[in-house]
């Protein structure tokens, strides 16, 4: 077998001096944070000062240095490639290594170890001035700022600038509380130049991304899609990795800390169609080595090296589906639209980014339709399976797949009906029936109550409820939606109340109390309260009650007569209602079971307005 990998030990100052190493395509910013840094510094001092104690009484020599306790820096790995050595592994460490010696350069007075430092930081081209020997673009600029002790720009072009800066001070702040003099300082530089070991492990086969995959940098592991470019791009030649790694490079960036989501997102909108536990744990735990491996999907992508056209497989997808659905991706996962702030921000749902990545092809001209589309159907769809009971994850991850697959291709004006056959079958498959007048029967809905919906969704459920009839009055609500729903706090949130109150007035109305408890428990008889004023409403008699409701939202508020004296759009409102639904807003005096009852059918008919249920 042919060997691939060549070990070599190196000091620092033979790995660093007059050496040129090219950061690769694949390589991310310097990111190595101070803790890190730290770490490295007091092993290096730990094992320097246990040496420097037994031996600062004896004239410095080569001898002498070579009896000083070595430090093991570990491995880096390089790639020759028509005569460029690339860093495929250890990128950080090295920096690192050059920052130090920057500081060593600017501390010492000795000529001879400032020369010495000085090779190992860079070197002078004729064309380009000072080269370091971590060469790339996007560290000459601040690499200059430290090498001449200038001051740095006010605002940094990249990561990997702002990193060097801010560790650079870490480091001389550091040297500088070991107050060292003269004779340690130097005794310390020629030990960092000689006295400190790392292994380098020269690739002379092309198997970098596969090298890259399972090595990581100390104390900072690789992230899965910084993984994926080491693979994707390292398959293509050296001629193309320079261009492929830019338009990967800006993609990523727009969107900083959600890049695996992306991934994660894209590839189940485009080959999960239906729920498997195994699967969904592979992509979502480890998808940059799913899709290498042997399965549909990988099939499909076709990236591996046994696939046809592999390369030309990996292209395309860089350079049209990476470049549209990850700006597709940044746009929606901003939530500007009002529903999908309804559901991420709110409900906590993520599948409707999966089915918009599904729905759009590259270049969308319906883009924006669609995402407003599949926006409100997908809330639609969470709140009527909600209000009929039969809502549970699973079965809504499994109907979020299928939509995967149902909406891709179809024309935006059968998306309705294609969600209206999932809340239909998930009904019919619990009920066990294929009898259905509605996706949203009276009878129904009087089952969904305060003990069975969880406390956020009916806060959200009553919000849309205030919104509908603020839209409609023209009015501004006291709070949006999204506050509504999610605003919990003692002082600043809104809490669910019971219009009747656990009171001997009350009980007198029901049966018994256990038909008590399961009516006052009906979305007619709830509302929202703001702050203190659901505590302070407590059991309190009905007609106490009204004080509080008349400075609350607007749905509590029209249970009072003197609501519709300040709203003269009601009429209007009222008008429009008795027209579609034969019901009308209107104030309650006394609010027994009739009352209540009374209530429920008129919320029923106005949440049948708000998520379109016909029947």
């Amino acid at each position: 077998m042919q060997q691939t990998i060549d070990p070599r030990n190196q000091t620092v100052e033979s790995c660093l001096k007059n050496k040129s190493y090219y950061i690769d395509f694949y390589q991310r910013e310097y990111v190595w944070a101070k803790e890190t840094v730290e770490i490295l510094l007091r092993d290096i001092f730990y094992a320097f000062e246990l040496s420097y104690e037994q031996y600062k009484d004896a004239e410095l020599t080569q001898e002498v240095l070579d009896k000083y306790n070595w430090y093991y820096l570990n491995i880096f790995i390089t790639n020759n490639v028509e005569g460029k050595v690339y860093i495929v592994d250890g990128q950080q460490r090295l920096s690192t290594l050059t920052l130090i010696a920057a500081k060593l350069y600017h501390t010492t007075q000795n000529e001879n170890l400032r020369d010495t430092l000085k090779d190992c930081i860079f070197g002078k081209d004729k064309w380009k001035g000072n080269v370091y020997r971590l060469d790339h673009d996007k560290r000459k600029d601040i690499m200059d700022c430290i090498l001449n002790n200038t001051e740095p720009p006010k605002s940094f072009k990249n990561k990997t600038e702002e990193t060097l800066i801010a560790r650079y001070n870490d480091i001389s702040e550091y040297i500088n509380k070991k107050a060292m003099d003269e004779k340690e300082l130097n005794t310390f530089i020629s030990y960092f130049l000689e006295r400190l070991v790392l292994v380098e492990l020269g690739i002379t086969k092309d198997d970098t991304p596969m090298i890259f995959e399972v090595i990581n940098d100390r104390g900072e592991p690789l992230k899965p899609f910084e993984i994926l470019k080491g693979k994707l791009i390292g398959a293509l030649s050296k001629n193309d990795t320079e261009q492929f790694s830019e338009i990967w490079d800006v993609a990523l960036n727009r969107l900083f800390n959600i890049e695996d989501e992306f991934f994660i997102d894209y590839i189940k909108s485009h080959f999960v169609f239906k729920r498997n536990s195994k699967q969904e744990s592979a992509i979502n735990n480890a998808y940059h080595r799913y899709i290498f491996e042997s399965n549909d999907i990988a099939s499909q992508l076709a990236f591996r090296k046994v696939d046809e056209h592999q390369i030309s497989n990996i292209k395309k997808f860089i350079r049209e589906d990476l470049d549209y659905y990850n700006k597709l991706y940044a746009k929606i996962r901003k939530n500007n639209d009002e529903f999908l702030i309804y559901t991420n921000s709110v409900l906590a749902l993520s599948g409707q980014y999966q089915i918009i990545l599904s729905a759009c092809e590259i270049n969308d001209p319906q883009e924006e339709e669609k995402i407003h589309k599949i926006a409100s159907e997908y809330d639609r769809l969470f709140i009527l399976l909600t209000l009929n009971g039969v809502y549970n994850s699973n079965t809504f991850q499994e109907i979020s797949y299928s939509l995967n697959e149902k909406i891709r291709g179809l024309e935006l004006s059968r998306y309705r009906e294609i969600f209206d056959k999932c809340i239909q079958r998930a009904i019919q498959e619990r009920r066990g029936t294929t009898n259905l007048t509605s996706l949203l029967d009276y009878q129904v809905f009087l089952k969904a109550n305060y003990t069975n919906i969880d406390k956020r969704t009916l806060r959200y459920f009553l919000a849309r409820i205030e919104k509908f009839i603020c839209d409609k009055l023209q009015r501004e609500m006291n709070n949006d939606v999204l506050y509504i729903a999610t605003r919990t706090g003692y002082k600043t949130g809104y809490h669910i109340e019971h219009i009747l109150s656990h009171n001997d007035t009350n009980l007198r109305q029901f049966k018994d109390e256990e038909d008590f408890e399961n009516k006052r428990n009906l979305l007619g008889g709830l509302l929202l309260l703001k702050d203190q004023d659901n505590i302070s409403s407590g059991n309190e008699e009905y007609q106490d009650k009204l004080k509080t409701y008349s400075a609350g939202l607007v749905w509590g508020h029209t249970l009072c007569k003197d609501f519709y004296h300040i709203n003269k759009k009601m009429d209007e409102l009222n008008a429009e209602l008795q027209a579609k639904c034969g019901h009308k807003i209107h104030s309650i005096d006394c609010f027994d079971e009739q009352a209540l009852m009374n209530r429920c059918e008129l919320l029923y008919n106005l949440v049948k307005l708000i998520w379109d249920v016909e029947g």
